[in-house]
């Protein structure tokens, strides 16, 4: 017991001294209910064993709470302390830190090969590799954002311009590369609401992580394999409101199956006084976390536009929700978002509607009573899996004409070598464009010569 009363000590002790978990000493003392910690310090402010674990598990919990579960705080407080011991060692006092930080993300996170780096510092990067030395800590160390595991500093007083600091330097590391740019983290850390140091190593964690997923090609095809097998389908077909089923306003939602599992077209209409019915249609997938319980992605139709241009997501473009694990047919859809948003509500609690004048109701409007504009109609798609044939060296893709396909080399990008009759790889219309998809990888092709030419993509009426 004495051994864990003592790690207790010291760990709670390097919450309050750092600032970790809450910017200042009086926030602490608030949530542990204690306002002697600032002067008589952690040891002495909660002199059992039993007092200390049970304000350590407090603290774990919040954690938890603030991080959706993400984050362990045992695990945040060991790497810490191994991330300031090498720290200390290796990269204490170094000339321009900001580039030091950007070489070694660029060293331990990058899939391309670096050879501008000096043998001395690529050997301390080496380390950092072999050793598992947790890279966010030591970027937020080398940027003076954390101090050293047994700092005093005192209150943090500018959180926000740290954040953006730091969020400048993941916009140099990721240097616009386009096909990551596509993921909203660094805008939703930009838009924190309660920033701390604790949220700001969470966010960088989960910067690095998906750039390195969504970077290598192998990553990224597991990562789309992993969303397949944990997809659920769910008996939600049909008309749905936030009214509790009844017709106590002109809005619902009409939800419609897709081909894929888990995925479904869901479109919110709205009737105003001119007899004018407005819809626009999202994507929205269904999946299920490690937890057991379900998430909501929802996709904006102008986001599939930004996905295919290879513009950056905007709040607008998706949201993330979740609920509790449901039965197959659900009556209700309590929906909580995941993460703040400025556009998405935080709450939307959908009601299965099954009284037959609320459907038939819907139904007019839909179909007989009502003008129907759709602003994003352009937008909308239809995707058709027709991957017909796998060989050694390509891929036969269905083309839109009878008895043709689209002989795709597998050298054209990395990863297709890993491509499976079973994956989505097939053909979608949009606006009266086809495109190539390959949704594992996110890519899309245009099917005009110029871009089948650019690829080495040939139409033949045979398989080799």
């Amino acid at each position: 017991m004495k051994k864990e009363q003592i790690k207790y000590e010291e760990w709670l002790t390097t919450i309050a001294n750092t600032r970790l978990v809450y910017n200042t000493m009086a926030e602490l003392e608030e949530f542990l209910d204690n306002r002697s910690i600032h002067s008589n310090g952690m040891k002495r402010s909660f002199g059992s064993y039993q007092k200390l674990r049970s304000t350590f598990r407090d603290l774990k919990v919040e954690v938890g709470l603030q991080t959706d579960n993400l984050v362990n705080l045992d695990d945040v407080l060991i790497q810490y302390k191994r991330a300031w011991r090498f720290f200390h060692a290796n990269l204490y006092r170094r000339a321009k830190p900001e580039n030091i930080a950007l070489e070694l993300m660029t060293y331990c996170c990058s899939p391309n090969v670096t050879t501008d780096i000096g043998a001395k510092k690529a050997a301390i990067y080496a380390q950092i590799v072999e050793q598992d030395i947790s890279i966010p800590f030591l970027v937020l160390m080398l940027m003076k954002v954390i101090p050293g595991y047994d700092s005093k500093e005192g209150d943090v007083n500018d959180i926000s311009r740290q954040y953006e600091n730091i969020m400048q330097l993941m916009e140099k590391f990721i240097n616009d590369d386009l096909f990551f740019s596509k993921l909203p983290l660094i805008t939703r850390a930009r838009e924190e609401r309660h920033k701390t140091r604790l949220k700001l190593l969470f966010s960088v964690q989960q910067i690095l992580d998906t750039y390195m997923s969504y970077m290598n090609a192998d990553l990224l095809y597991d990562l789309a394999d992993r969303m397949k097998e944990d997809s659920v389908d769910l008996d939600i077909v049909g008309y749905w409101n936030e009214c509790g089923g009844g017709l106590l306003n002109t809005s619902f939602w009409h939800i419609e199956k897709a081909l894929n599992a888990g995925t479904y077209f869901m479109t919110h209409w709205h009737k105003d006084a001119e007899n004018k019915l407005t819809g626009i249609t999202y994507t929205l997938l269904i999946i299920k976390d490690s937890s057991g319980n379900l998430i909501y992605y929802m996709l904006h139709p102008e986001a599939i536009k930004h996905r295919m241009k290879g513009l950056q997501y905007g709040d607008a473009d998706n949201v993330w929700y979740h609920t509790d694990m449901l039965d197959y047919i659900p009556e209700q859809l309590p929906l909580l978002r995941l993460m703040h948003s400025g556009v998405w509500p935080s709450k939307i609690l959908l009601t299965r509607c099954t009284e037959k004048d609320v459907v038939t109701t819907y139904g007019k409007w839909l179909h007989h009573d009502c003008q129907i504009v759709k602003p994003f109609q352009h937008l909308e798609y239809d995707f058709r899996p027709c991957l017909y044939a796998v060989t050694p060296t390509h891929l036969y893709i269905t083309s839109e004409k009878a008895g043709e396909f689209y002989k795709v080399p597998k050298s054209s990008f990395e990863g297709f070598d890993r491509i499976q009759l079973s994956d989505n790889v097939g053909l979608m219309t949009m606006n009266g464009k086809i495109y190539l998809v390959f949704d594992e990888f996110m890519l899309y092709i245009h099917t005009n010569r110029n871009e089948l030419k650019k690829h080495k993509i040939e139409r033949v009426n045979s398989i080799d």
